[in-house]
């Protein structure tokens, strides 16, 4: 049997939330591809409640398949017991527990590595089945798992313990890559950047007007974009608030759904655009329809968002936190070519902002010259070697940091 690359992690799509993690597949489907000579599969544990708790996004979770084909891939969905709002520092173990039989099949006579994405509890519950289990991990940081979540002692701890039997630890920007760092308690040079990157060719410039006409926004007048969760610490109720001190034709479209939908559009009223969660293809198409994206953030680790923005010729304004500044410059260029930072999430200091960007002639071809250094090439390769040196399929003798 060919080796195999096992990607675990809860961030992944699934039939039944087929947007959920997106970004965990984009990153290895082209790392899969690239690396013929081993086989892709996917663990991504479930949540399983108690019936009297099983509503919501719960009753989601139990509704997914315990094995499917997601675009040509294999997903496993074991199931492990939570307890909402009662289990944060049990989570790792109760992973762990309801996936460890699964995995032991899949690795059963040939070499494997688990390639863990999220620390906190996949990362961890990862490095637990991979100590029972002899396999080689890869552990990828990727933001609210070190931002927040690691701010408990407990979870910290147990981070701090699991991390130097990792092959690797990584996380998608420098910032984010620091905080992984102290966190763990390891030298800042021990956990290495694996930047995601930009699908250059669906995110392009491209007809606005014809953008418009395709997702139902208004032909005239300018309109910002906000992609995301609508959720307090994305900050998309302070852009609604933020219209009332811009000029009336501006208006903001957003693209995702959240428990925050309504303070957005008592914030913004009629001004406020809500398209819902969109698949890919229909997030480039807002992306080309609008003129500028905004996201004032509390915490970020590498958005997307921002690069596939800018990949569409879209300027930028965006608090200055994780790897946003990594991504537009610290400061951005003083033209406001390529969009603006503002210091805090603040409703005073983003609309000063986009309208001092907005006031600036806008050029597409300049700001997606400058995306298209955040291609999907570098991190591919920089993946595919530390994976197969993790399999043995690399002459280069592999160490584990300590």
């Amino acid at each position: 049997m060919k080796p195999l690359v096992l990607t675990f992690t809860n961030l992944f799509p699934s039939s039944v939330m087929p947007t959920h993690g997106i970004f965990v597949q984009e990153r290895m489907t082209r790392v899969a591809a690239a690396m013929p000579e081993v086989d892709w599969q996917v663990v991504a544990p479930v949540p399983q409640v108690a019936w009297l708790v099983r509503n919501g996004l719960y009753k989601r979770w139990h509704t997914v398949p315990d094995r499917e084909v997601v675009d040509s891939v294999v997903v496993h969905h074991p199931r492990f017991r939570h307890w909402p709002g009662l289990s944060a520092r049990r989570q790792a173990d109760a992973v762990a527990a309801g996936a460890i039989d699964l995995v032991r099949t899949l690795a059963k006579g040939r070499k494997v590595v688990l390639d863990a994405h999220y620390v906190w509890p996949d990362g961890i519950a990862a490095a637990v089945i991979a100590r029972q289990l002899s396999l080689p991990f890869v552990m990828t940081a990727r933001g609210t798992d070190i931002n927040v979540l690691a701010k408990d002692s407990v979870i910290r701890a147990r981070i701090a313990e699991a991390v130097p039997r990792a092959v690797r630890c990584y996380a998608v920007s420098r910032a984010l890559a620091d905080r992984f760092a102290h966190a763990a308690g390891l030298p800042m040079d021990h956990v290495e950047v694996a930047r995601n990157g930009v699908d250059l060719e669906r995110f392009r410039p491209g007809n606005a007007a014809s953008a418009r006409r395709e997702l139902g926004l208004p032909a005239n007048g300018r309109l910002l974009l906000g992609i995301g969760r609508q959720v307090a610490a994305k900050g998309f109720h302070l852009a609604a608030a933020a219209l009332s001190q811009l000029p009336n034709d501006v208006r903001l479209v957003l693209v995702g759904d959240g428990p925050d939908r309504s303070v957005i559009q008592d914030a913004g009223g009629d001004r406020v655009i809500f398209l819902g969660t969109q698949p890919p293809e229909r997030v480039a198409l807002a992306c080309r329809a609008c003129d500028l994206l905004v996201l004032p953030s509390e915490r970020e680790g590498w958005p997307n968002v921002v690069t596939e923005a800018l990949a569409s010729g879209l300027r930028v304004v965006a608090t200055r936190t994780g790897g946003i500044p990594e991504i537009l410059g610290d400061p951005p260029p003083a033209d406001g070519s390529l969009g603006a930072l503002i210091a805090e999430p603040d409703a005073d200091l983003l609309a000063a902002a986009i309208a001092a960007v907005l006031a600036v002639p806008a050029e597409p071809a300049r700001v997606r010259q400058h995306a298209e250094q955040f291609g999907w090439e570098s991190p591919v390769l920089q993946l595919c070697t530390i994976f197969r040196q993790a399999l043995g399929l690399d002459a280069a003798a592999l160490g584990v940091r300590r």
